[in-house]
């Protein structure tokens, strides 16, 4: 509805993220209320037309829930003097407001526009107060225009000021000489957006700034989609369907942009934005002056710390070995790590219960008794205090490892200021998309020895690029995949579907009733089962509210009664998708009844925050120090600030306004935010209404993020669906060839 009032008094107004809580008249009733919103700075006097609905607050009482605004100029004598002498004008009081108005008339404001040398015609009106007057009047006028400017382009309250943070005064200036800034310079507006509102300002379609931006935005498409670059052909169609202009155009505006640097173009008929260009080929460069062989280390200290590792292993785990036996390697991880110590890069990979981890910790005791200085890290937090936790060695994420610096925009730890460190153990390549992995071997020095850890059967990145995919590729990086199940981890059925799926083999299941409670299983060595599987029906699976019903029943009361799991700390629920009947938004609804349904909290957009909620960070952000896929725990909500503060392992961080955009319930989330997380247990969704997104390495992902239990909740069909479909991942990258002629370019 559409609320039409005066502001009386502003009770409350956060400058950072606009929050206020208004006092308001009605014009027509002269009934006061309270409002609260989104808005700029506001003063007595001022007209607003809200749009938003009534609502009822427990402790404030009934109040208007402003979703949006307009300034209205006054319109009458009374309007005006309320307006000037409210305190929007700097330099104006009521007294001075009530003589300008009664000189002027409906005329005063084009007075202060038009004619401000008629002020002298005001009685007991000094030339400092004029003075003060007339720049209070500009200041306020440049605000009002640029607010009215971008509220008749339809953009929202928050967007409105976050065009006005970034343009101050400037905004409409630089939107009308070219909106398409805006898809570069804010975030959260798109091309899509900006053209909108340049066509409303009469840009013709075939403008350069027009074809500049759409060009450009068909290549940050593609690199949302994976793509590094695009071939000529592909850019031309996807600018030719986004801008519907001449092709000749598009071509001429191209190699213009070639030719200034804006676009970069390899030659081959390879079309990339600066970043990615610069990224791929300086992947191969630096891992081509990595790639010599370090000082060598002592074969004796090798063997030392291999025999060494054994013993450790063997008193570590005599309760879970085989009777009689003390840990040994297996003859492919002794030479894996001689191998991988000896090398400026290496690359270890292989699926769970293959002995990654036992490699790996030999690995580290060669470093550790050649009295090398070692650092650990990892794309995600998660994945930093998993190789941590493994290791018995700290770990952080890459980005803090190599200190983000949000004023510099780049990183502290670069070629000119390489990390201080002998080794360098990277987990979770699979995670690492061509920009990150570019940051980090710019981080680190030759000589340095680089090893890196992952399982090629992952997912890929969701950034552009697959770098695990085409190291491996190249064959110019020294790698060595552990494809044996040790006999313990052949125990687990867990480990065991995950291979059976690696291979296109269905998973061995038992059925379970296809509501709690939930039972253990046995698999298929007699031992207690971890792999558990809940038959979700045609009605369930295909109606939200039944199914969401029945995984918060799993996770609220059949695992901890059953399992002893805390259903916050110990349970993760991963699902395909977002969106439908059974998306996280749908999951995360029914989690948050069930598990926190009482706490206070704030509303933003249509999700609710309250104290004790499950967080994810849904991008990176580097002035919070908090990156994408960090999970933390809603620790306060303050309502009247509208802010949520965050903890993420110990860190706080204080999220406000447009700020809460950034992150997203987390009870259940996507696959693809799991990876590089271990949970104890995990609840996956695979249905026919996740049809689209259902593939063999979705599903495997999936399944190896469960250290203790995994609850497959779905359908047959849809379980199969996942299993058999194994698409290549179609990604425009050339960094195996780049990796390849780097190397035979230094090995001369």
């Amino acid at each position: 509805m559409i609320q039409k009032a005066i502001v009386k008094t502003v009770t409350f107004h956060n400058p950072d993220n606009g929050y206020s809580v208004l006092r308001l008249t009605d014009p027509a009733s002269q009934k006061q209320f309270t409002a609260v919103g989104r808005f700029p700075k506001l003063s007595p006097g001022e007209i607003l037309e809200l749009e938003g609905d009534w609502s009822k607050h427990d402790v404030f009482g009934e109040q208007f829930k402003a979703a949006g605004y307009k300034l209205v100029a006054p319109d009458s004598l009374e309007a005006m003097e309320r307006y000037l002498g409210g305190g929007a004008i700097k330099g104006v009081g009521p007294g001075a407001a009530k003589r300008l108005v009664a000189k002027f008339g409906l005329e005063t404001f084009a007075v202060l526009d038009d004619h401000p040398e008629r002020l002298s015609e005001v009685p007991r009106l000094t030339v400092k107060s004029k003075r003060a007057l007339l720049a209070g009047w500009r200041e306020n006028k440049s605000m009002r225009e640029a607010l009215y400017f971008l509220q008749a382009h339809n953009l929202s309250a928050g967007m409105s000021d976050r065009i006005f943070r970034e343009y101050g005064e400037q905004a409409v200036a630089v939107l009308r000489a070219n909106p398409y800034r805006l898809a570069d310079e804010v975030w959260g507006v798109g091309f899509l957006k900006a053209d909108d509102i340049a066509r409303k300002l009469g840009f013709a379609p075939d403008s350069y700034e027009r074809i500049r931006a759409g060009l450009a935005y068909a290549l940050s498409k593609s690199a949302e989609e994976g793509h590094v670059f695009l071939n000529r052909e592909e850019l031309m169609q996807r600018s030719q369907n986004l801008l519907q202009c001449q092709p000749e155009k598009i071509v001429f505006t191209l190699d213009g942009l070639d030719e200034i640097g804006q676009v970069r173009h390899d030659g081959e008929g390879r079309f990339y934005l600066p970043y990615l260009y610069h990224s791929e080929r300086g992947i191969a460069r630096r891992a081509a002056e990595l790639s010599f062989s370090p000082a060598p280390i002592p074969a004796a200290i090798i063997a030392s710390a291999i025999a060494g590792a054994e013993a450790a292993f063997g008193t570590a785990r005599s309760g879970s070995e085989i009777a009689g036996r003390a840990f040994a390697y297996s003859e492919q991880q002794r030479g894996g790590i001689r191998n991988a110590v000896g090398r400026g890069m290496f690359l270890l990979t292989g699926g769970p219960g293959t002995g990654k981890t036992t490699t790996v910790l030999g690995i580290l005791e060669v470093f550790k008794r050649a009295g090398l200085r070692v650092r650990l890290a990892a794309p995600t937090g998660r994945a930093a205090k998993r190789l941590s936790e493994v290791t018995g060695h700290p770990a952080s994420t890459i980005h803090r490892m190599l200190k983000y610096d949000p004023g510099q925009k780049k990183f502290t730890h670069d070629d000119l200021n390489p990390l201080p460190t002998d080794v360098l153990v990277v987990d979770e390549l699979s995670m690492i998309d061509t920009v990150l992995m570019y940051a980090l071997l710019k981080g680190v020095k030759p000589g340095t020895r680089l090893i890196m850890i992952g399982d090629p059967d992952q997912l890929p990145s969701v950034g552009p690029g697959k770098v695990l995919a085409e190291f491996i590729r190249s064959g110019a990086v020294p790698h060595l995949h552990l494809d044996r199940i040790f006999r313990q981890a052949e125990e687990s059925l867990i480990v065991a579907n995950a291979h059976r799926i690696r291979q296109g083999i269905p998973p061995v299941t038992l059925e379970m009733p296809s509501a709690p409670p939930l039972g253990p299983v046995s698999g298929p060595s007699g031992s207690a089962g971890d792999f558990h599987l809940a038959t979700l029906d045609s009605a369930s699976a295909a109606t939200g509210e039944a199914g969401a019903a029945l995984v918060a029943e799993m996770v609220a009361d059949a695992l901890p009664r059953l399992f002893r799991y805390d259903p916050l700390m110990d349970v993760q629920v991963l699902t395909p998708m977002n969106q439908g009947p059974l998306g996280t938004l749908a999951l995360n609804r029914a989690l948050q009844q069930r598990l926190n349904p009482d706490s206070e909290g704030i509303e933003f957009k249509d999700r609710r925050y309250r104290v004790k909620d499950k967080v994810m960070q849904l991008r990176n952000n580097y002035d919070k120090n908090v990156f994408n896929g960090d999970i933390g725990y809603v620790s306060a909500v303050s309502r009247t600030a509208r802010s949520v503060t965050v903890d993420f392992d110990g860190e706080p961080a204080v999220y406000e306004g447009e700020d809460l955009d950034q992150l997203g319930l987390a009870y259940a989330i996507t696959i693809h935010k799991s990876q590089g997380s271990e949970f104890k247990a995990v609840v996956m969704l695979a249905c026919k209404a996740h049809w689209i997104m259902l593939q063999r390495n979705l599903l495997y992902t999936g399944i190896t993020r469960a250290r203790e239990r995994l609850f497959l909740v779905g359908q047959a069909e849809a379980i199969r669906r996942a299993v058999e479909h194994n698409p290549s991942v179609a990604r425009n990258t050339v960094l195996a060839e780049a990796l390849r002629d780097e190397m035979n370019a230094f090995a001369f």
